[in-house]
């Protein structure tokens, strides 16, 4: 290899890392996002218990309930009222049960994220020492270098196209990709985005199995969401919040506070014959009104993965 095709490979092999060290980083930043709102855990669970007893003599019906709180960290120990507004339609002892399971699950929440958390700083500390070594070392083993940030991060980086490449070859790369985009909710879960109308139906037609999960911004232009399922599983009330998040993001309700999403197992879902593509038809389905979150869209744009 002659020097000038030795320095364009380098080169490349230093812009594949960088590309998957920031993949790697913002990765961090959004599983510490997710360890901050895990922090709220402990604060949930102590309000929920000022309710237990007010919830058990509320009477169906009741819009809030009111509660005195002994142990203000002001440090006075002057008490102070707490009001917990309640939806009518359900029961107070029933809400209050739900403020706990939150706190449950924001607390496993926390040990998941900060085992992703741990374990993406390994990867982005492999592939900084992997950089230096390329930038330092005079004549470097590319293949080896190459070789090791593979093994190191197998979803993240990818290694530099050959110079020769051709549109052919770029071609068959594309063609290769997966007819959707994958995003891992903040629990790990995948949640899968068809790239466009001809790949929204390989998608829902040809990958999605009939137990999962199929989202769409409803009456809307937009992507088909798939949230892939274990057997007999149900989808957790944040993954389907997070996959509503996508449906209308991937729409052209993206800039809209409130999105109509409809939701349903795959199996209800069926094309007419001759329909354009992306057309579906959904015979059973359930609707959630979306108030959507910014913070919760960037977290899961950040978290996207290559498969």
């Amino acid at each position: 290899m002659d020097a000038p095709e030795a320095a364009a490979e380098r080169e490349a092999l230093a812009r594949a890392l960088a590309r998957a060290q920031a993949r790697i980083t913002r990765r961090i930043n959004a599983v510490r996002g997710d360890l901050d709102r895990a922090g709220e855990a402990d604060a949930l669970a102590q309000k929920a218990r000022l309710f237990v007893a007010e919830a058990a003599r509320a009477r169906r019906g009741t819009t809030r309930l009111v509660a005195t709180d002994w142990s203000s960290g002001s440090g006075s120990g002057e008490p102070r009222e707490v009001v917990l507004e309640l939806d009518p339609a359900k029961g107070a002892q029933q809400q209050v049960d739900a403020m706990f399971q939150r706190a449950r699950r924001l607390k496993e929440g926390a040990r998941i994220s900060m085992e992703r958390l741990q374990a993406a700083e390994r990867v982005h500390a492999e592939l900084e020492a992997i950089a230096t070594e390329l930038a330092t070392a005079e004549e470097p083993d590319l293949e080896s270098l190459a070789a090791r940030a593979r093994a190191a991060a197998p979803r993240d980086f990818k290694a530099p196209a050959a110079q020769t490449s051709s549109a052919p070859a770029k071609r068959k790369r594309d063609q290769a990709k997966p007819p959707y985009r994958t995003f891992l909710a903040s629990s790990g879960a995948r949640i899968l985005v068809g790239r466009n109308a001809e790949k929204n139906d390989e998608l829902t037609l040809h990958v999605a199995r009939p137990r999962d999960l199929w989202l769409h911004a409803k009456n809307r232009k937009g992507s088909h969401v798939v949230v892939p399922l274990a057997k007999g599983a149900v989808c957790p009330p944040e993954v389907l919040a997070e996959a509503a998040h996508l449906a209308a993001h991937f729409s052209d309700a993206r800039d809209e506070d409130l999105v109509e999403v409809q939701h349903t197992p795959r199996r209800y879902v069926r094309k007419p014959r001759k329909s354009p593509p992306g057309l579906v038809v959904v015979d059973r389905e359930k609707v959630m009104i979306l108030r959507r979150r910014p913070e919760v869209l960037r977290g899961l744009l950040e978290r996207e993965i290559e498969e």
